[in-house]
């Protein structure tokens, strides 16, 4: 046993005992070798002293050996201090112990380990994490072989929770030592996540030497750090970064199992192509990551792999070695036994419809309702098309042997019902029952697509739904939508007039779709040519025509108007011979057709945003026209606003003005005129009252028999003329509110006026014809000098016979060049005071009028800046991230040919779709 060793276990002692000494004491042994050094001359008691102190320290007896080691001055000085430190610790002494240990310097590794340990354990104890911290790691970077000393360091960062120190530490002993054991700690760190907080690249060179040592855990350490990283975006592209880099290094032996590994790869292909990312973010890796796929599963299960190549290549054109791409060709020519299931194909459509929800860019529920109905093989479709005056819908009521009634705009898919008529609206929302005849014929006005469900022996036994497409107004949509989903196509021609303008339209526009279709004709309205000797020779023209079109396509001769039930057999007998395909073959053309409809609805989304950016740059440019036209109105309405103030309060001005001109020149003529009441006979004490009530009464009388009458009747024609001035403003209103509801193109403006007022004039004109009584003037009975004197004269000299003749002369002298001024201003202020208010409030009446259109066209105007607001924010946030929405469509486009490529691939198989 090593000196060091001695030391360490502190059985330095035991160098002092001999093979007779033990049955003796150690203490009395170092006795005796004590007092026989004694004698020696000189002699050196220390390492009988340390001895000494270890047996004190093995009894437990830590003063005393406190009390040896301390005379300790040789080159056991450090392992005497370091095993006062220890006797420190067993008494409970912390701090000294702390002090000691710290204090020690050595060169020797073995002790400055054991000291390290041993504070790394008091430094716990004392709860100084830090320093223990330091501790640990300065005896990990010193001697990590050291006994013992990484699994307390792996203990300790466990209990810390510090499970980046755990991980590093268990990196770095794998590659150090490359011990299984190590590599299974790493895995469980992983399998619990503690591993994710790492950049992926750190963990290359642990890899590297795992997969060296031992490829049943390299497989293992893989999986478990993949799934950490699986879920986290950017993580997870960063660790795809460091396996292409590993596997670049990997060698696959035969017979080598990697399924693990391989549904790691296959998960992350789908989650990468469905998850939120971007084509920037896929093309750097995925490539890479697609070859080590490819290379990994060579001898398990290559197929799906090697699709998912050639996807990707298809799309991103030579982004993968060609060498790699003719070997997923190659396993592709191989391969026959993958089974593409209906639902698989529905799943990927419904995902690509909730992103397309998630996008603001909906599909509509035709859409699915149409892959419903391609998985359902017990039944046929046919599409029934053709021209106007083709007889079409008269054809396909025949041979259902029943009216439903002329469909103008709607298609109608009829199919079998076994107890009564069920009739559904489809449309891009969803389905809405119909429930009464009322609805359906209100249903066949409007664009609609119907379900059309009936208890026809003719659909029963042919086990077929007829799809009834309109051609006309709805600019073939309904038929290039459901063309390339039916299994087959009746096109009816007009026999008088067959392959007319629309007929060649509508079959260019089936060609140019390219989806292959089993497409026949029905030569239609027979019963106009089949008494010509030509009969013959138009159906052969009408076939060969056909032919021009579609090669392979035969003609029906019909007449709906001969015996149906005989050329319903007819009818029968050429969907058999021309429509019917096998349950084998029409799972394969089905599939076929769910991949298209698929197809399209993914160039439906792209051209959907494209369209939906366009519309959005229409829309700001109209509305910002219209909205230069709505501020222009607006101060053109306010122009017009003041035109007919001035115009209706200048007319009512002006009449007002003619009367007070008339009135003011005739109270004076009645009053003038009064002379002609007075006589000689006269009592001159009262003439005076007696004239001023008949002043009055001449004056009331002039207002209300003959000013008034005519002062209502000037009224009212200015009534008249300002309702028509009112009116021809409304007139102008309604005009440029179609105007704008043209431009909006809907009903968003409505410039109504408010003609309550016309009312409320004529009620007020009314109220003031009734009311031109006024109060009785003083003309007579004033303090004036000259009434003054005349009165008192009257008193006087009026009940003397010989005086009158002199008052008369007086009287009337005064009545007939009097003034009467004052008297006429008094008489007018009062008489035109209501009108004058009148006058007064017109022009807010006027506003009032028009406050409705002013309110209206402020709200347009306000609702147009909105519109335009948010369109711009809409076009902004399209053209900053086009990529947002146009990725994932390419990303599906990707994920859409890998299947159709594994579909290929089996082709020749019996049965490939399930």
């Amino acid at each position: 046993m090593t000196e060091e060793k001695l030391l360490m276990e502190k059985s330095f002692y035991r160098t002092f005992l001999v093979d007779q000494d033990t049955n003796r004491h150690p203490i009395e042994v170092l006795g005796g070798a004590f007092v026989e050094e004694q004698q020696n001359e000189p002699y050196d008691l220390t390492y009988i002293r340390y001895a000494q102190g270890e047996v004190y320290f093995h009894s437990r007896d830590y003063e005393a050996a406190i009390f040896k080691w301390e005379s300790i001055l040789n080159e056991l000085e450090p392992w005497a201090k370091k095993n006062i430190a220890d006797s420190y610790y067993e008494l409970g002494m912390l701090s000294s112990a702390e002090d000691v240990y710290t204090a020690i310097q050595t060169d020797s590794t073995i002790l400055t380990m054991e000291v390290s340990l041993q504070l790394f354990s008091l430094y716990i104890e004392r709860n100084k994490i830090q320093s223990a911290y330091h501790t640990i790691e300065k005896a990990l970077s010193i001697e990590p072989d050291y006994p013992n000393v990484t699994e307390l360091a792996r203990s300790f960062y466990e209990e810390q929770g510090d499970w980046n120190k755990a991980v590093e530490l268990a990196v770095k002993e794998s590659i150090r030592t490359r011990q299984p054991a190590w590599f299974m700690i790493l895995r469980e760190y992983g399998d619990q996540g503690y591993t994710r907080s790492f950049a992926p690249d750190y963990f290359y060179d642990l890899l590297i030497a795992v997969y060296e040592k031992d490829r049943k855990q390299f497989k293992d350490l893989v999986s478990s750090l993949w799934a950490s990283y699986r879920g986290h975006s950017a993580a997870h592209i960063e660790w795809m970064l460091t396996v292409n880099t590993i596997f670049e290094y990997v060698e696959i032996l035969p017979n080598d199992s990697w399924q693990e590994i391989l549904s790691h790869f296959k998960e992350a292909y789908i989650g990468f192509l469905e998850g939120d990312y971007l084509v920037k973010d896929l093309e750097g890796f995925m490539p890479s990551m697609l070859t080590n796929w490819l290379k990994v599963s060579r001898d398990q299960e290559p197929l799906f792999p090697a699709a998912a190549v050639l996807a990707w290549n298809d799309v991103f054109s030579y982004s993968i070695e060609p060498m790699v791409t003719e070997e997923a060709e190659m396993i592709l020519l191989e391969e026959n036994s993958y089974q593409a299931r209906f639902d698989d194909i529905i799943l990927f459509l419904n995902k690509i419809i909730q992103w397309a929800e998630r996008n603001d860019a909906p599909v509509g529920y035709k859409t699915q309702w149409i892959a419903e109905q391609l998985m359902d093989l017990s039944e046929h479709h046919l599409l029934i098309a053709g021209s106007a005056s083709s007889g079409k819908s008269s054809f396909v009521q025949s041979v259902l042997g029943e009216s439903v009634g002329e469909a103008e705009d709607s298609t109608i898919i009829y199919s079998y019902h076994d107890q009564q008529v069920e009739v559904k609206e489809i449309h891009d929302q969803g389905v809405h029952q119909v429930e009464s005849i009322a609805d359906f014929e209100e249903l066949m006005q409007r664009e609609a697509f119907v379900e059309y469900k009936l208890p026809s022996e003719f659909l029963k036994k042919n086990g077929t739904a007829l799809i009834d497409v309109q051609t006309g107004k709805r600019k073939l949509d309904d038929l290039t939508a459901f063309y390339p989903a039916a299994d087959g196509l009746l096109y009816v021609l007009n026999a008088d007039a067959p392959f007319n303008a629309e007929d060649r339209q509508t079959l260019r526009k089936l060609a140019e779709i390219g989806q292959p279709v089993n497409v026949h004709f029905l030569l239609n309205k027979m019963d106009k040519v089949s008494h010509t000797e030509r009969t013959e020779e138009i159906i052969e023209s009408a076939r060969n025509k056909a032919r021009e079109w579609f090669p392979d396509a035969e003609v029906l001769p019909y007449s709906s108007l001969e015996a149906v039930h005989l050329q319903r057999k007819d009818v029968e007998t050429f969907l058999g011979d021309h429509y019917q395909v096998k349950s084998g073959a029409l799972k394969g053309e089905r599939g076929s057709k769910l991949f298209y409809l698929v197809r399209k609805t993914l160039r439906d989304l792209y051209s959907k945003r494209k369209n939906h950016e366009k519309e959005l740059k229409e829309s700001i440019e109209k509305n910002e026209d219209i909205l230069t036209r709505l501020n222009g109105f607006e101060n053109y309405l306010g122009d017009m606003q003041s035109d007919k103030v001035s115009i209706i309060k200048d007319s009512f001005h002006q009449k007002k003005e003619a009367m007070k001109k008339e009135i003011s020149e005739k109270i004076p003529a009645i009053l003038s005129g009064c002379s002609e009441l007075i006589s000689e006979e006269s009592d001159f004490k009262q003439i005076h009252t007696e004239l001023n009530d008949a002043m009055n009464t001449r004056i009331q009388e002039y207002i209300q028999d003959d000013l008034m009458p005519r002062y209502v009747t000037s009224l009212e024609e200015w009534l008249a003329f300002s309702k028509q001035e009112l009116q021809d403003s409304q007139d102008y209103l309604n005009e440029m509110s179609e105007t704008f509801n043209g431009l909006f193109g809907k009903d968003k403006v409505v410039l109504q006026c408010d003609f309550q007022v016309v009312d409320d004039w004529r009620r007020d004109v009314s109220r003031m014809g009734t009311r031109a009584q006024i109060d009785k003037e003083n003309i007579l009975l004033r303090f004036k000098p000259a009434q003054f004197l005349l009165k008192s004269a009257g008193k006087l000299l009026g009940v003397l016979p010989q005086n009158k003749s002199l008052l008369y002369n007086q009287y009337k002298r005064y009545l007939e060049n009097e003034d009467y001024q004052d008297i006429t201003a008094s008489v007018v202020q009062k008489f035109f005071l209501q009108f004058d208010l009148f006058e007064k409030s017109l022009q807010q009446d006027v506003h009032s009028f028009f406050a409705e259109p002013f309110k209206q066209l402020e709200v347009t105007i306000k609702d147009t800046e909105a519109e335009i607001a948010s369109d711009q924010d809409a076009l902004k946030l399209m053209k900053a991230n086009p990529e947002r929405y146009f990725d994932p469509i390419t990303l599906f486009e990707v994920k859409l040919l890998q299947h159709e490529y594994m579909v290929k691939a089996s082709y020749n198989a019996s049965h490939h779709f399930s």
